[in-house]
């Protein structure tokens, strides 16, 4: 176990709370999009999208 080992086991943690702690850190980017929204957007990499529906 080195020092960047978490203390506790992210599988643990709630997926609104991981989102919510993701989505105050800088260079993350949240848009929310209710149930009949759509978007097309361009993104210039690298980046990782992810798409939380919890």
């Amino acid at each position: 176990m080195n020092d960047m080992t978490p203390s506790v086991s992210l599988s643990d943690v709630a997926t609104c709370d991981l989102h919510n702690e993701l989505i105050k850190r800088e260079g993350v980017t949240a848009v929310f999009l209710g149930p009949d929204d759509k978007i097309t957007k361009t993104v210039h990499g690298p980046a990782w999208i992810i798409v939380n529906r919890d």
